[in-house]
């Protein structure tokens, strides 16, 4: 027997049936399209170019999501794949739990604070030639993963080239062009007046350093006659700039129009001359037996007056030789300080990495000491300042104007040793790790062994420093009458920077400040066209 529901209770039912049945599908669908919605979600934006990074600064490696406000639990990797050699060079999993490669410690860094918004990018510091190569960046976020590859390709801009000239070669003069710090390696030119290349062919010379940079020496010989305007041009391709020096050569130099060539030949051929006349009579008169006393006597005394006559030019020439040898050897020095001095870098002194009672100029290129009230405790530390610039490879040159100061230090310090003066506040220098030219009550000390050090009867009033990597030394310099003070050998580690530093020595009342003093550099000749 069927009982049969009201009709109104009966559509009720039926409501309730389909309402379920609509709910039951939506969710059912919202699931099967979760992997759908989450892919279609989160991507990566690919770069459009190769990231290009100069040696010795900083560049961010790009890696952006699609999406913003994304969870915490993100991770991310980065992977340089150099040849068949993957490096993990740093990783993301969580706050607190970043990883590094040991060859990118203290080099890597992610914008934590900017992973919400999307960007994973990295950022990467001091690069170095090993650091060129095809990055992957990863992401996973839960099920979802995507990655990107970004390509870094790295370069040096390389320093000022110049110009010397060597030696002569034939009737021609011998050239040499020269510049450091290149990556990779450049394209040499040699041009004339009209900016077209010269018909000689150059020899070119590139070294590969320790650093993997390039030092560059081109050389290329002059014929009398030629353009004597010559400019020597080091392009790099990667950042399409240059470096290029020019000289004019006067006709004065070349062999064959020198005046003192002329006069020198002919006191040569004249001599030849004498030694001739010599010779002649001193046979004539052996040969001759009936030749009476009185001739013999006087072909004696024109013999005693020849070889007088000549001794005489001996000593003259001896003289004149050691004049000329003296010349070379202060000419000789002279051209190694303008080489030294032709690696002129800017330095600033760093307020951050200074002694307490140490007070810097606005430019911050001046340093001099006002000792701390005596109601305050005396300040702690090595009484120096240390330059803003540091150093990784390559030549380097600055200048400091020491004045009339009886006692100073100034030299370099590595990386590490700044590090731990700054860190511990030592009163002295770290025995390792610094090299320096010291004055103590006028003398001159080196810090090696502290020997003292032969100075001349003149005023040393600026002091340039050479800090010279490739060869591994560090030179001083008498800047003002460009002779070398002292040369000090080092052994400097591959990828640790070196900087400058100062100290006053307890240099107090009304005396001048030591100052970074500014280095004059040659005009160059206006370029023949413009560079495009």
């Amino acid at each position: 027997m069927f009982h049969h529901c009201p009709t109104d209770v009966l559509k009720a039912c039926t409501a309730m049936g389909s309402v379920f049945h609509w709910v039951t599908a939506v969710h059912i669908l919202t699931f099967l399209q979760m992997p759908n919605l989450i892919t279609g979600q989160f991507k990566i934006i690919p770069p459009q170019n190769p990231v290009i990074a100069i040696i010795g600064e900083g560049v961010v490696l790009p890696c952006q999501l699609t999406t913003q406000n994304n969870p915490e639990t993100i991770t991310v990797q980065w992977i340089l794949s150099r040849h068949s050699e993957k490096i993990d060079v740093s990783t993301y999993d969580g706050p607190n739990k970043e990883r590094q490669d040991e060859r990118y410690h203290g080099r890597t860094q992610f914008f934590q604070t900017e992973f919400q918004a999307g960007n994973v990018s990295l950022n990467l510091k001091n690069v170095i030639v090993s650091d060129k190569g095809k990055y992957t960046c990863s992401v996973s976020l839960g099920t979802w993963y995507d990655e990107v590859v970004v390509e870094l390709d790295v370069t040096a801009r390389g320093g000022e080239s110049s110009i010397f000239m060597e030696d002569y070669a034939d009737q021609g003069i011998g050239l040499t062009c020269r510049s450091e710090g290149w990556f990779p390696e450049p394209q040499v030119l040699w041009l004339d007046s009209k900016g077209q290349n010269r018909p000689e062919k150059p020899t070119t010379i590139n070294t590969k350093t320790r650093a993997g940079i390039y030092n560059i020496e081109s050389a290329i010989n002059i014929e009398p006659g030629s353009d004597n305007e010559v400019s020597c041009k080091i392009i790099n391709n990667i950042l399409k700039t240059a470096s290029e020096s020019r000289v004019l050569i006067s006709d004065v130099f070349f062999p064959t129009t020198s005046p003192w060539m002329a006069a020198f030949l002919v006191i040569l051929f004249l001599s030849i001359a004498l030694i001739a006349a010599v010779g002649y009579k001193l046979k004539k008169n052996n040969d001759t037996t009936s030749q009476s006393v009185t001739e013999k006597k006087t072909m004696e005394e024109e013999k005693e007056r020849l070889l007088s006559t000549l001794e005489t030019n001996k000593r003259t020439d001896q003289i004149a030789i050691q004049d000329i040898q003296e010349n070379i050897d202060r000419l000789s020095g002279e051209l190694e300080f303008r080489r030294a001095q032709s690696y002129a870098v800017p330095i600033t002194l760093d307020p951050d990495c200074k002694h307490p009672e140490l007070k810097l100029s606005e430019d911050q290129k001046r340093v001099w000491q006002e000792p701390a009230s005596p109601e305050l405790d005396a300040a702690s530390g090595a009484l120096l300042v240390m330059g803003k610039e540091g150093f990784v490879a390559g030549r380097q040159y600055w200048e400091v104007e020491v004045g009339e100061k009886l006692d100073w230090e100034l030299g370099v310090l590595s990386q590490s040793a700044r590090d731990r003066v700054k860190r511990e506040k030592a009163e002295k220098l770290p025995e390792e790790g610094y090299w320096s030219l010291k004055r103590s009550q006028g003398d001159f000390f080196s810090s090696i062994k502290n020997d003292k050090i032969e100075k001349k009867d003149m005023p040393y009033k600026v002091i340039g420093v050479f800090l010279d990597q490739e060869e591994g030394r560090i030179s001083f310099y008498d800047a003002g009458h460009m002779f070398l003070i002292t040369t000090i050998p080092a052994e400097f580690t591959n990828n640790i920077l070196y900087y400058p530093f100062l100290s006053p020595r307890n240099n107090t009342g009304k005396q001048k400040p030591l100052a970074i003093h500014p280095i004059r550099v040659p005009i160059p000749l206006k370029p023949l066209r413009k560079e495009k």
